[in-house]
């Protein structure tokens, strides 16, 4: 299994019944550089990017939820 350090998207195209996603990655002296493709089955798309979606929902969640209970314990002591 490879990783792949992904800062942002240079492109998103759909060829051939696959989605192709071209990752960015932005190295030193901001010097952006690719670091992968990401290459979805067309039939697996809709359910790979719904759960990545989900998975962002629920990660965005309990962010907001610890930074909710850190304000109150800062409060707290204050």
């Amino acid at each position: 299994m490879s990783l792949v350090f992904i800062d942002s998207l240079k492109s998103v195209t759909f060829y051939n019944g696959v989605l192709r996603i071209d990752c960015i990655a932005t190295g030193p002296n901001n010097e952006e550089r690719a670091s992968g493709t990401l290459l979805i089955p067309g039939s697996q798309a809709r359910q790979v990017l719904n759960s990545l979606v989900a998975a962002t929902q629920e990660l965005d969640k309990r962010l907001r939820e610890q930074q909710a209970a850190q304000q109150q314990v800062t409060v707290g002591n204050a």
